[in-house]
């Protein structure tokens, strides 16, 4: 569907290169600014701002839609996996060996 609104929005929207999973989440974890272990969906944009994304509200929307289990509207730390997932999925890390 956003394909259909945005034909020209690009799959990938990295401007720098990927990370390996362990730095990506040092990364969230970095912008964990109240230190709760949850991550608020403002602290996903500034994360995926800092990752390089040239959309990083669309990508902490899509971030929390698939990391987010229990659909409190935060990531946890049990869900942090999926999120780490999610980003070498649309190209911000690279997949542990």
């Amino acid at each position: 569907m956003v394909r259909a609104i945005l034909p020209n929005l690009p799959i990938h929207d990295v401007k720098t290169a990927p990370l390996p999973e362990d730095q990506l989440r040092k990364v969230f974890k970095k912008y964990n600014t109240n230190n709760e272990n949850l991550l608020s969906k403002e602290e996903l944009k500034k994360a995926f701002e800092y990752l390089g994304s040239i959309i990083p509200g669309f990508r902490a929307n899509r971030g929390l839609h698939h990391a987010d289990a229990n659909k409190d509207g935060y990531v946890n730390e049990g869900e942090m996996d999926e999120l780490v997932n999610y980003d070498v999925r649309v190209g911000f890390g690279i997949k542990a060996a």
